[in-house]
């Protein structure tokens, strides 16, 4: 089990980041890391991955995105179409879309 994080974020320095082996870290351990980075993730491999995305994406779902069967939950449950929640999501959408 992954520990979540909880206190004393910071942001690394390129000297840092550098020095890190990628590669070799403790999943374990007590130090973690969020990446924020530009990914190139190739149409011809979308369906090969499809039932696990290689990057989910932190984003509002309007209205219009939802399909007909969640449209007609929502406005059930909630009789409206303006209830926002933001979700961490799976997605193919090009990067220039974010």
């Amino acid at each position: 089990m992954f520990k979540l994080p909880e206190k004393h974020f910071k942001f690394l320095t390129k000297t840092q980041k550098e020095s890190i082996n990628w590669c070799n870290i403790d999943l374990l351990g007590d130090t973690g890391y969020l990446i924020e980075c530009c990914l190139d993730y190739p149409k011809e491999i979308h369906d090969s991955t499809k039932d696990f995305p290689l990057c989910p994406q932190n984003i509002t779902i309007s209205f219009d995105m939802l399909s007909p069967f969640q449209k007609t939950c929502l406005q059930n449950i909630y009789d409206s179409k303006s209830y926002k929640q933001r979700k961490m999501t799976a997605t193919f959408l090009p990067r220039e879309n974010m």
